[in-house]
């Protein structure tokens, strides 16, 4: 009965979640990177690992963006011949390495460090040691246990991705800057007095007075101004990130309208669960107190 009662609760949970998130995907329009709003967006585009980075699944050694893996061992409970198998899992774990998403109009950095994350390419094997020494499929021309099971799943290169997140923009305060690199200037300047009297003691007294310095200012300020024009501008750095207040933070190597669909389809899967339980606890509960009762 208690089995029952977590069966209801849980699969009523899925169910209704599966539902939201499905909304949620279809209801949320796509941004482009190049104009998209500050704060929780939807994209999509192509991935690939971020400039001189490299990022390998770690059971398979395949190169991609981002990993995820877990390894069960077979155990076996129960007598003689009514022993049953199951497995439990000894290793997990899965990539936090940021990459990057291209969708045509601009960039953007993922991390991807507490996402819900829907691959499109998962392997399962098996073999006898609780790290694989074999790549997937070798085993098959050998003999070779099955006492570990290895899963991994990928999301490769160029793979094309949408995601639900918070997106900021870290961009180059240029006025602050400015008057960094004109306070530096001034410093400098100042270092060789006698060169500075020369330049700017219009008076010849002798000295820099106040009104001088201030002019000495004005002149350190258009010189600055003048090297950052001739510097190339830097790009605003585009950043996805899990949101504040619990919002899903998703990334799916599917389509839009195939994610909304998965979600749509694991709603009715869990309703359907949920349903089955309600209608069997139902039954437990009237066996049990209509026996009582009679």
């Amino acid at each position: 009965m208690l089995t029952l009662g977590f069966a209801v609760s849980g699969g009523g949970w899925l169910a209704f979640r599966s539902l939201h998130i499905a909304r949620l995907i279809e209801d949320t329009p796509t941004s482009r990177i190049r104009s998209a709003a500050q704060g929780y967006v939807e994209l999509a585009g192509r991935c690939r690992p971020l400039d001189g980075t490299q990022n390998l699944a770690p059971l398979t050694q395949r190169p991609c963006v981002w990993w995820r893996y877990r390894i069960q061992q077979k155990a076996e409970s129960g007598p003689g011949g009514k022993r049953r198998q199951s497995w439990h899992t000894v290793s997990s774990g899965r990539s936090e390495q940021p990459f990057l998403l291209d969708d045509g109009t601009g960039q953007c950095i993922v991390q991807p460090a507490g996402a819900e994350i829907l691959t499109g390419e998962s392997t399962t094997w098996y073999g006898a040691t609780p790290w694989p020494t074999q790549a997937p499929g070798a085993g098959l021309l050998r003999s070779q246990g099955r006492e570990y099971r290895y899963f991994e799943e990928r999301i490769y290169e160029h793979e094309q991705v949408s995601l639900l997140g918070q997106f900021g923009t870290l961009s180059t305060d240029g006025q602050r800057d400015r008057q960094a690199e004109m306070t530096a200037l001034l410093a400098e300047w100042k270092q060789d007095q006698a060169r500075l009297v020369e330049r700017f003691d219009h008076d010849l007294d002798g000295h820099v007075s106040l009104s001088e310095w201030e002019r000495a200012r004005e002149e350190a300020k258009r010189t600055v101004a003048e090297r950052q024009l001739d510097r190339p501008t830097r790009p605003a750095l585009h950043i996805v990130s899990r949101p504040d207040g619990g919002q899903l933070f998703l990334i799916t190597a599917f389509p839009e309208g195939d994610v909304a669909k998965r979600y749509r389809r694991r709603a009715v899967i869990a309703f359907v669960g949920f349903a089955a339980a309600v209608y069997a606890l139902g039954w437990l509960l009237q066996g049990v107190f209509g026996g009582a009762g009679g």
